[in-house]
């Protein structure tokens, strides 16, 4: 059929069903003749002609089709090898193992990446069921797993989300991996796509990181100190450790809902408030440093616990946070209060204070280390035979007249006892124990339950007084404590017997330097080199000196009358160690002369310091040193004459000797 025909035929109106086709007719039109009928040959051949045009008509428009047809099955081959290429271009290169398994759970189809994960190549795997790569599965029923994993719950986070197992690779080892299941159609038969992911290196990664927050937990929780992750932006803390609800006495729902002004007291050491005043730690660690700083905590009972805190800012993509290490130093401010204090009794003692002051400064040491206890000191008095409050600085006084030279014994409380026994007394109930029989009621009024003594005993072993420490609560002393009082003892001990010492120096210099001035012969000392170091009235009006000072001026070796004596004098005595009644000649200051009688030791020289020489001489006008000074003036005389002779007999002979020389000279030359 023509274009033309086939517009006509769409474009006239529909016939009704007794009326012919519009192109028949007119093709009968056509074929009548002039008399009005149809040439019924002619009229034939017009229809034959016109068949024939649709047969050709026809022909043309399957040969289209068919050329049509087999352009469009090449483009679609074309497309599906593209398709294909592509697709096994992405199989074979991406990073997950794509297995194809068909209803019974056997494999059809295995990529490249399922091969390097695996070990096996295609051959080895084709119809295996999928058990044999995954551990996890019954290899006599893999559908059920199959089947688990890849249900859905129209859930799209849950439905995606892949599941971790292990896989068995060829030679049995196993390896981590991530699997994804997925229903589809395969060749018009149901099946699975199974996607399998190693994760090896990220499962090697996150086991890392498990042991690394197992060994954090464990240090952390096992730390010494308390520590607590504090929520800046929070005001919370956000963790603690174990050691951090033993440290404040909080359950750890209780600390983790609580920040630090829960562990606070309202004001710090110093008297500042403890919130409320800026001083930078928080801003400190939050900048990247580590500040630490004193800080006073307290626990869930309300006791304050004097601590260090460290800061260190935690890394945390949305938070602040900071880790905060809290070390109880009790102990160190107690050890710190405790040298201060012995430093403190040790400069009293070397500076000659006071023995009262000294003894107060060990009660302060010790009421200062051991809070809410009372600290006396009491002395023993050996002729009364009893205990005298020494220092009591903080206990009542009605106490104290009540205990004052209470009589050694073993039931008139612990420092009797402890003098008594001769040993540490702790009385851990006062109500109950016989030490207090005779001294129960004072205590009771005075409110005190316990107390502890120590005997202060001196370095020969003389028992010379008592420490006691009184307490308004029941208990023995912790170790510690009992450690410090028999140190504070000792030191007290030191103390009573410096002073003692001292007492009975300064006693006996009085002594000594009472006769030393009253003296009638003169004493005197001197260094080896010969300057005098003190000398007493007696010898300073021997020589004739207005005072000491005047003498101390003058030379040894210059009041002698021969200088040769005083060389001689130290010389010996420096050998012999002492010399008795040697008689030496001096001279006085105007000029007289001085017989005198010495007596002298030697003091040998320490280290750093000169030898030095102790006389005492007899006073002049002594009839034996009269006697002694005539013989010794008529010696002198006497020895003079002969040595003037001497000389005079020498210069004669030499004079003699010349004369004859010159006598001979002349003979010759004659």
């Amino acid at each position: 059929m023509s274009r033309d025909t086939a517009a006509a035929l769409r474009s006239e109106p529909a016939q009704s069903a007794d009326r012919l086709n519009p192109l028949l007719e007119r093709q009968i039109a056509e074929t009548r003749g002039r008399g009005g009928e149809s040439d019924l040959d002619q009229l034939l051949k017009a229809i034959s002609a016109h068949y024939d045009r649709l047969d050709a008509e026809r022909r043309g428009v399957v040969r289209s089709m068919q050329l049509m047809s087999d352009e469009a099955q090449a483009m679609t081959r074309e497309i599906r090898e593209q398709t294909a290429t592509h697709l096994q271009a992405i199989l074979d290169n991406v990073k997950d193992a794509i297995i194809t398994v068909d209803d019974a759970g056997l494999i059809e189809s295995f990529n490249h990446t399922g091969e390097r994960i695996f070990g096996y190549v295609p051959a080895e795997i084709h119809g295996r069921s999928i058990g044999l790569l995954l551990a996890d599965v019954d290899t006599n029923n893999p559908c059920d797993y199959l089947e688990r994993l890849a249900t859905k719950i129209d859930d799209t986070h849950v439905d995606l989300a892949a599941t971790q197992t292990w896989g068995l690779i060829k030679g049995g080892s196993r390896v981590a991996i991530e699997v994804a299941v997925s229903k589809a159609k395969l060749n018009l038969l149901d099946g699975y796509i199974v996607c399998i992911r190693d994760i090896t290196e990220r499962h090697l990664a996150e086991v890392s990181v498990r042991e690394s927050e197992g060994r954090y937990r464990t240090l952390v929780e096992h730390a010494p100190e308390a520590i607590v992750v504090f929520d800046v932006d929070a005001g919370k803390f956000v963790d603690v450790n174990d050691n951090a609800c033993r440290f404040f006495k909080m359950s750890r729902a209780a600390l983790l809902g609580s920040g630090p002004d829960k562990i606070s007291p309202p004001l710090q050491a110093d008297g500042t408030p403890s919130f409320g005043v800026s001083r930078g730690y928080i801003e400190s660690a939050l900048a990247g440093a580590v500040p630490v700083f004193e800080w006073v905590h307290c626990d869930s009972t309300g006791q304050n616990l004097p601590c260090e805190v460290r800061f260190v800012r935690l890394p945390s993509s949305n938070r602040r946070l900071l880790r905060a290490s809290i070390i109880d130093i009790t102990e160190r401010k107690r050890a710190d209060a405790i040298a201060s204090g012995e430093r403190r009794v040790f400069e009293k003692i070397a500076a000659n204070a006071p023995l009262n002051s000294t003894l107060e400064a060990i009660c302060a040491l010790i009421e200062r280390a051991m809070p809410e206890s009372c600290c006396a000191i009491n002395l023993l008095d050996p002729t009364r035979h009893a205990l005298s409050f020494g220092v009591a600085p903080n206990l009542p006084r009605e106490f104290v007249q009540a205990m004052d030279y209470a009589p050694i014994g073993i039931r008139f409380g612990s420092c009797s006892a402890a003098v008594y026994l001769s040993r540490l007394v702790t009385v851990a109930d006062i109500e109950t124990d016989a030490l207090w029989e005779y001294r129960r009621d004072a205590a009771r009024q005075a409110g005190f339950r316990a107390a502890w003594s120590a005997p202060i005993v001196a370095s020969d072993g003389q028992m010379v007084g008592t420490f006691a420490v009184y307490r308004k609560q029941t208990g023995i002393p912790l170790s510690r404590d009992h450690e410090l009082m028999v140190r504070m003892a000792q030191i007290a001990g030191i103390a009573i017997e410096r002073r003692a010492a001292e007492d009975a120096l300064r006693n006996s210099e009085s002594k000594f330097r009472g006769l030393f001035e009253s003296v009638m012969e003169g004493v005197y000392q001197t260094t080896r080199d010969g300057r005098i170091l003190v000398a007493n009235p007696a010898f300073v009006n021997l020589l004739g000196y207005g005072c000491a000072e005047e003498l101390y001026e003058v030379p040894a070796g210059a009041l002698y009358w021969y200088p040769n004596d005083r060389e001689n004098f130290a010389r010996r005595a420096e050998v012999e160690g002492e010399l008795r009644n040697e008689e030496y000649v001096m001279r006085r200051k105007d000029g007289s002369m001085l017989v005198g009688v010495d007596n002298c030791r030697h003091h040998r020289a320490q280290e750093g310091r000169n030898r030095r020489f102790s006389s005492q001489g007899a006073r002049a006008g002594h009839p034996a040193i009269d006697r002694r000074r005539g013989h010794y003036h008529r010696f002198r005389r006497a020895h003079r004459l002969h040595e003037s002779g001497r000389r005079k007999l020498d210069r004669l002979g030499k004079s003699r000797s010349a004369g004859a020389a010159d006598r001979q000279g002349l003979d010759g030359g004659g």
